[in-house]
């Protein structure tokens, strides 16, 4: 049974964003453009959804054949490329949609950001996927950076109502992962993964560390500015990504590295996504943040366990090692799954508004901006 510490606080959605992004002052060229060819009376949430299909199938291409140096494989990078492209856009349209419309309010960025929180790690977990020589640690490490620097920024809009998108933000992270798939489209896969005689090292390795400094800092500057506000929180997160880390350590063996380490990191992604979702909605409908959650914690012991006999040396059988890794993505998909079908309900109950309500038929929130995002 869930519980709400604020239940009325959807009645009184407040939302602002200030934007200093450097990107923004020539994008919003083409976003004008673009916007003439989106229907006038497409749903916002119906957009924003649509949008996503481009960054969720760029990151199965990825997966599927990123790590493969045949030149018939290559135009596979441009359409991945394209498709990144195409969510940019789209993640920038549905915000001047609603606005449109007039159907702007909770729903409308419980959407928004709730589908956010996954292509915080679908980004650079495609460029794992391209390179799975990059380092264990450098890979665990942006994952985990990804989806806690997405947590923190959102808690922070949790206390001022506010999102904050600096000079250097995500939209400019999310155009230096375009133009890096355009530019394997281009130079080829090898260029990238083959040390370069001038470097000494393969060029890709060069964008790995940055996209790690610059989420350092996202959550330095923002925990600072908030005198370090959801660090007992954030602490508590990591926590639960310790034994998805051990597990994929354990099952290298079972299923190959490679596979291995996609697999725990898109479990480590969708965890944090799950954190993220209720803090999405702790905001924006009222529910009582959770602690933790008893289910989370008795799959992850589970994990833990059997991921620590088997780096022990204890012999086990290949299924129980995999078995325990298996319950807890599916019941972590089930909870998120959970988490969009319960927040559509809380909204519809309280003000009246569908998934895709126009509107002429629905009770639209107060706001006193939205974002453009």
């Amino acid at each position: 049974m869930e519980r709400y510490s604020n239940p009325d606080i959807i009645y009184s959605y407040k939302y602002e964003a200030v934007s200093h992004s450097l990107l923004d002052k020539v994008f919003r060229h083409w976003l004008n453009y673009a916007f003439r060819f989106v229907p006038p009376r497409m749903s916002a949430n119906l957009l924003s959804m649509i949008g996503n299909v481009g960054s969720w199938f760029a990151l199965w291409l990825m997966i599927l054949f990123g790590d493969s140096s045949s030149p018939r494989i290559r135009i596979l990078f441009g359409i991945a490329s394209f498709s990144v492209f195409f969510y940019h856009t789209v993640d920038n349209l549905d915000g001047k949609q609603a606005r449109r419309l007039g159907c702007y309010g909770p729903l409308g960025e419980f959407v928004d950001h709730w589908f956010d929180s996954f292509n915080a790690f679908f980004f650079p977990l495609g460029a794992i996927a391209i390179f799975p020589s990059v380092p264990f640690s450098w890979a665990v490490g942006l994952i985990v950076l990804s989806t806690v620097a997405d947590w923190i920024v959102l808690r922070e809009a949790c206390k001022t109502n506010r999102m904050y998108f600096g000079p250097i933000s995500t939209d400019e992270g999310i155009a230096v992962y375009w133009l890096f798939l355009f530019a394997i489209f281009l130079l080829g896969r090898d260029f990238w993964a083959h040390p370069h005689p001038a470097l000494g090292f393969p060029p890709c390795l060069l964008v790995f560390p940055c996209y790690g400094i610059a989420l350092i800092a996202t959550i330095v500057m923002t925990l600072v500015k908030n005198r370090f506000l959801g660090f007992a929180h954030a602490l508590i997160e990591l926590v639960f990504f310790v034994p998805v880390v051990c597990w994929i350590l354990a099952a290298k063996p079972i299923l190959g590295y490679r596979f291995a380490l996609i697999s725990g990191l898109l479990l480590i992604g969708f965890i944090g996504s799950r954190h993220i979702g209720d803090l999405l909605r702790a905001r924006l409908v009222g529910l009582e943040y959770p602690a933790f959650y008893p289910d989370l914690v008795v799959y992850s012991l589970a994990v833990l366990a059997v991921s620590v006999l088997s780096l022990a040396g204890v012999r086990l059988p290949r299924w129980l090692v995999v078995f325990p890794a298996v319950v807890l993505f599916v019941d972590t998909a089930h909870a998120l799954v959970l988490q969009f079908l319960r927040t559509v309900r809380r909204v519809y109950d309280c003000l009246g508004i569908t998934l895709f309500s126009f509107p002429d038929t629905e009770k639209v929130a107060v706001v006193e901006a939205y974002p453009g995002k």
